[in-house]
């Protein structure tokens, strides 16, 4: 028999298949002989892109704020605040012209505990920390428009610093091609009504866009309201698909953030030698599979290496349930997954409503059956989605519809950017 094994949560989903049945396990190979990670980091700040060294930029009478991602986004976020700190602190007469936001774009605010964890205790303690909402309009200044006509509404705490940083992770990403860089703003720091246009169709890509970055709108978009939020700094990780940091990028916006890019395509690309009936999908275990809502990005990939009519099945924990916003409602009252497609282009984004065009998106490609201890057979029934409690009785029951010549294994599969497909 052979073995599969794909992360799930804080630990892993197993089950074996018969010697018969080919297993392409598409999983890049880890790094060993990365260098610790603030050597790097330090290397990165000493030798900045684009340009002069952040302490060498900061002037004493500068208001600095430095923009954090959220807990959904796993990154070495202490580390880089502290390399931040340790280089600015001494430019400024007071801890009070120093303030941090977590761009949380339209996710919910961070607890207390996931606050420590994103800072540490010596940042909370000493420095006001902003928390970003999307839809409190007190909080929001009005910037023009952007590309495309997209409305330019962000956290006016923006407009009032002179010296704005931002942090954050790089990536492949299924709507932008890869993270970092100006995201931290659109969506990080970025107004529901903006928002609203830039996470909608045609702005957003219909199909999944890993890796494709130049030319994709959803990029361009999010770029330009970064400069002209006047961003004057960026300090990113890239991450292989493992989770490792295996570089850091500092310095300007545009250049820094394009090296990272290419840094993290080689580590990400792989080829496909073909797809295959079944695909097994794991966003990577905990934080990233932590609900539905972020584990969709899992599947994002897992749609592309799909035959007609073929099952995918994700392992995600969802600990934390459904997440936010109407994907669960959209989902539960549409008909059929077409119905949501069609509902996503005729209403745009709300909160969840993208994932919900997501999930229906995969849906008409094949049947979607998620491995969950903590979700409900018949709550995902009524959202068209299968369900099963292991990796086992997910393959028992794609069996049932089809015995499959070869499966595909993506144990992480958000970090991965499927290159080559054979015939194509």
């Amino acid at each position: 028999m052979k073995k599969i094994v794909v992360p799930y949560g804080n630990s892993f989903q197993q089950a074996e298949v018969n010697e018969s049945i080919i297993v392409e396990n598409i999983d890049l190979a880890g790094n060993d002989n990365i260098d610790c990670e603030e050597s790097l980091l330090k290397k990165a700040m000493d030798n900045p892109i684009g340009s002069s060294k952040l302490e060498d930029m900061v002037k004493n009478d500068d208001n600095i704020l430095i923009v954090v991602n959220d807990h959904t986004r796993p990154g070495p976020n202490k580390i880089i605040v502290n390399e931040i700190i340790e280089r600015i602190a001494s430019k400024v007469d007071d801890n009070k012209q120093i303030k941090f936001i977590i761009a949380t774009g339209s996710h919910r605010k961070p607890t207390r505990e996931e606050l420590v964890n994103i800072l540490g205790e010596n940042i909370i303690d000493k420095y006001e920390v902003l928390i970003h909402e999307c839809k409190d309009e007190d909080s929001l200044k009005y910037l023009g428009e952007s590309l495309y006509n997209v409305p330019i509404y962000v956290n006016k705490a923006l407009t009032e610093c002179t010296f704005c940083i931002v942090t954050g992770l790089i990536a492949p990403h299924h709507s932008a091609g890869f993270s970092g860089g100006r995201k931290s703003i659109v969506p990080g720091l970025a107004g529901f009504n903006t928002l609203k246009i830039h996470h909608s169709l045609p702005i957003r890509p219909y199909e999944p866009a890993m890796g494709n970055i130049y030319g994709n709108p959803f990029h361009e978009v999010a770029l330009d309201v970064a400069l002209k939020a006047n961003v004057k700094f960026m300090v990113n990780a890239v991450q292989n698909p493992h989770k490792q940091n295996i570089a850091f990028v500092a310095g300007n916006l545009i250049e820094a953030h394009k090296q990272g890019v290419d840094i993290c395509k080689d580590a990400s690309e792989v080829i496909i030698s073909e797809k295959a009936d079944i695909v097994i999908a794991s966003p990577g275990g905990y934080p990233r599979d932590r609900n539905l809502y972020q584990s969709q990005k899992a599947l994002s990939v897992a749609e592309m290496l799909g035959n007609p009519d073929c099952t995918f099945i994700i392992s995600a924990e969802c600990r934390d349930g459904y997440g936010e916003g109407v994907l669960k409602e959209w989902l539960s009252a549409a008909a059929n997954p077409q119905e949501v497609v069609e509902r996503f282009k005729a209403e745009g984004y709300d909160v969840g409503s993208n994932k919900a065009f997501m999930y229906a998106r995969a849906m008409i490609k094949g049947k979607v059956i998620i491995v969950s201890e903590y979700l409900n057979k018949d709550e995902l029934d009524e959202m068209m989605l299968g369900w099963a409690p292991n990796l086992e009785q997910a393959l028992e029951e794609a069996f049932k519809k089809k015995i499959p010549n070869k499966i595909l294994v993506l144990p992480n599969a958000v970090n991965i950017i499927p290159t080559t497909l054979k015939g194509e």
